[in-house]
């Protein structure tokens, strides 16, 4: 079957050279037809984006926001030496004015200019601004200052506990208006009908460009502004993406460009892997905005990905293609002769590489499991592109003429020869230094930590790690997590017990502390409840509390409803049934969100009675899951990437002694890459996490390459030295090759602004080297002591059957 296929190979090989126009021709139209698609594709760098759509984490999460709105709102703070001073409440108000006038898309912005203050006056509640009546006056600014200081629900919320910083917090609208109806936006009368679709990431960079652009006038050292939250999280990975897909695109293909020129110096050698990678590359971007998917974090490193595999099929052709002009056969032998060795090897590592890349789909992770099916796509059209349209451009593109000597294939050629030679000679020992060093790697593999912290991919000095970490210290924390409690039966939350139990939950969640993690404030339809009942007598703080006449609590709610304000629109659901529960807290590691929230809800499980349903949710909630997706998608990525190769092995290569074995190198260069991360203490996380299964399917196709082509020049002379010889000489010249273009491909990664790709890159590269070391020097010591010199015809009948 093998020869057959290789015959047929070959044979393709003379047909494309014959009709190389007319294939050119089609593969050209076909590709123009796909790149009419390409202008669809976008972005998605939002923090549920990570997160499948049918998850039921981000389903709630999505249904919360249709009740109650984004949660995710932008904060500013504004530190100053004195807030209270008339010159800085006047370029407060100015800004304030200017986001209300400027920000599209804006839903309410709240600071000390429109902060809600309830008071009572001669048996009236009156629901007013904080500074409704501007201080004009030392008194007037002195009575203001003690209103905000003695106000509970203004400190790390408005104002920080040191009185130096205040604060902006702008809600913006949930839903998106592009292709919505403005009389529509935001809502829909009908109740069966579909609901709206969210903010899209381009209008989310609209409203973070314009509130930018108000930041930077104000700006001041006596006015210093910082900026977080999780809307500017997105734009600030988003605009990082589209800036580094782009740089990263142009470096891989520059360096691989050069690369290839110093291996084959001829133009043509250059040209033609490149032209074959980017239309691989456009196609399958192409059949992604067709199929609606959007580029994500993650799915960022696929252009550099495609072009480092797609190059590496191209130049095992042209290894051999140039090795076989150099032997002088005429181009058309060349050409077909180069399929007929390279080619069956070809497609059987790009069917590994891409059932190692499959695994990924089955990934909890939306833009992993995305990856996981387009990454396979695209190694597919690069083999499809290598096979068909390589040959024929070579007919129709001057190659160079034929050299009888290339000073630097000679020199590699010699170096890997004498790598195996020494694997052959003392197999013992390289198997027990393998050996070592696999037990050391696996120890650091043990200390491996999980990790999903967005604020530490940027740079220390970045404006919104700098911005976050202010908010994070001062105002105790810029991310939150929303606890709904629904009471089971309508007017609920009229209860004295009800809004008792969600005042304890306030108490509770205030103490509670988990390593980074704690509450820096809560916010529910309780603190607005005492704060009427303190109003409705004298404004005395010892009335600062629950009402005990349920009666009492209803009429008291209906009095504030009444004054004009809307706050309990953001508390309640319209049946005074559900309570918004809002917490505070720091942005942290999110490996630390869900041990938290399984705190906080076992405690307020002590606090609730059973009838009552709690449902966690919220941008928290969303880091929290995550992280949990990213353990048991390694787990099981890793896994079926193990189970899906190790079978194509074993066909491929047609034997199950040497399958089996073939896998040893193949899975040592993922247990050093981990082990050292565990050593370092870099974390694995939705970036590194890809870099196993990427690992083994590359990995494999050095030793497809170098297995196969063993087979056969063991097949032909019964000598193991012999045959490892031939095999480095011919193969390993084209695997070398391929490892430094791969391991360029994503060396490209050290230019990254983020910390998360810089450190991805590194690894895959620094793994690609470890299993092209692991193929000429290991692979070749254990067949040296697992294999057995046997006569030509006993061997043949075993290896080929």
């Amino acid at each position: 079957m093998r020869e057959r296929f290789e015959s047929e190979l070959s044979r393709w090989g003379r047909f494309a050279y014959e009709h190389a126009w007319q294939t050119i021709g089609i593969v050209l139209i076909v590709v123009a037809g796909l790149l009419t698609q390409l202008p669809k594709i976008a972005i998605d760098t939002s923090t549920e984006g990570f997160l499948k759509e049918d998850d039921p984490v981000r389903l709630t999460y999505d249904a919360f926001r249709q009740q109650f709105g984004r949660d995710d709102a932008i904060l500013l703070s504004v530190e100053t030496p004195e807030i209270f001073d008339l010159v800085f409440l006047e370029k407060l108000r100015a800004m304030h004015s200017d986001i209300e006038n400027q920000v599209p898309k804006l839903v309410e912005v709240t600071s000390l200019v429109n902060a809600r203050l309830t008071r009572g006056e001669e048996n009236e509640l009156i629901v007013g601004d904080l500074l409704e009546e501007w201080p004009e006056t030392p008194e007037q600014l002195a009575t203001a200052k003690l209103r905000a200081l003695s106000n509970p629900l203004y400190t790390n919320l408005l104002l920080s506990k040191d009185g130096r910083i205040t604060t902006f917090t702008i809600e913006t609208d949930a839903y998106t208006s592009i292709g919505v109806d403005d009389d529509l936006a935001g809502f829909d009368d009908d109740a069966d009908a579909a609901p709206l679709p969210f903010i899209t990431g381009a209008e989310n960079h609209e409203i973070v460009t314009a509130i930018n652009a108000v930041v930077k006038r104000y700006d001041a050292p006596d006015f210093r502004i910082h900026m977080a939250g999780a809307p500017v999280l997105t734009d600030a990975l988003q605009n990082s993406m589209r800036r580094d897909m782009s740089r990263f695109t142009l470096l891989a293909i520059v360096a691989i460009g050069a690369l290839l020129f110093l291996l084959f110096r001829r133009p043509a050698a250059v040209a033609l892997p490149l032209l074959i990678v980017i239309l691989s590359l456009l196609s399958t971007l192409s059949i992604m905005a067709a199929a609606g998917v959007e580029l994500a974090l993650p799915t960022q490193i696929l252009p550099s990905f495609l072009l480092a595999v797609g190059v590496g099929n191209a130049v095992h052709v042209l290894v051999i293609f140039y090795q076989r002009r150099r032997a002088g056969h005429a181009k058309k032998e060349a050409i077909a002769g180069a399929l007929g060795h390279s080619g069956l090897p070809i497609v059987m590592t790009s069917l590994t590489t891409a059932g190692g890349l499959i695994s990924f789909a089955s990934a909890e992770l939306g833009p992993i499991a995305e990856f996981g099916i387009f990454a396979p796509v695209g190694v597919m059209m690069s083999l499809l592109m290598t096979v068909v349209l390589l040959p024929a451009l070579i007919s129709v593109v001057p190659m160079g003429a034929a050299r009888t000597a290339d000073p630097a294939p000679q020199v590699t050629q010699r170096w890997l020869v004498r790598a195996g030679d020494f694997a052959t000679q003392h197999p013992g020992a390289v198997v027990l230094v393998s050996a070592c060093i696999l037990a050391f790697c696996a120890v650091g593999a043990a200390q491996l930590r999980f990790s999903h912290a967005p604020l530490e991919w940027f740079p220390r000095d970045d404006y919104f790690r700098v911005s976050s970490d202010v908010i994070n210290d001062r105002l105790a924390g810029s991310m939150f997590l929303e606890i709904l409690v629904d009471t089971g039966v309508e007017n609920g939350l009229h209860e004295p017990a009800a809004l008792n139990r969600l005042d304890e939950m306030r108490r509770f969640s205030e103490d509670a502390r988990l390593n980074k993690v704690h509450v820096g404030k809560t916010v529910s339809v309780a603190d607005v409840v005492k704060e009427i009942h303190q109003a409705l007598n004298e404004n005395r703080s010892d009335f600062y509390a629950i009402p005990d006449d349920r009666l009492l609590v209803a009429q008291e709610l209906l009095l504030f409803e009444n004054s004009g304000s809307d706050d309990l629109e953001d508390l309640v659901d319209s049946r005074f049934q559900v309570a918004r529960f809002t917490i505070k807290l720091p942005f942290v590691d999110a490996i630390d969100y869900g041990d938290f929230i399984d705190l906080l809800q076992a405690g307020y499980s002590q606090i609730l009675p059973d009838s009552y349903q709690v449902t966690a949710t919220g941008i928290m909630s969303i880091l929290g899951r995550t992280i949990k997706a990213v353990m048991y998608s390694m787990a099981k990525t890793y896994v079926l990437a193990f189970l899906i190769i190790t079978p194509l092995m074993i066909l491929l290569i047609g034997n199950l002694r040497i399958g089996l074995l073939s896998m040893v190198p193949n899975l040592a260069p993922i247990l050093v890459t981990i082990g050292l991360m565990g050593w370092f203490g870099l974390p694995l996380d939705a970036f590194t996490l890809l870099i196993g299964s990427i690992a083994i399917g590359l990995a494999v196709d050095d030793t497809i390459h170098f297995m196969h082509n063993f087979r056969r020049y063991y097949e032909r002379s019964g000598d193991i030295r012999s045959a490892v010889r031939e095999t480095l000489s011919s193969t390993g010249q084209a695997l070398l090759f391929t490892s430094l273009v791969l391991s360029t491909g994503f060396l490209v990664y050290a230019f990254a602004s983020m910390r998360i790709l810089l450190q991805f890159g590194l690894l895959t590269a620094f793994t690609i080297v470890i299993a092209f070391l692991a193929d000429v020097l290991l692979s070749p010591a254990l067949i040296t002591l697992v294999a057995r010199p046997r006569p030509l015809s006993h061997m043949s009948t075993e290896t080929t059957g």
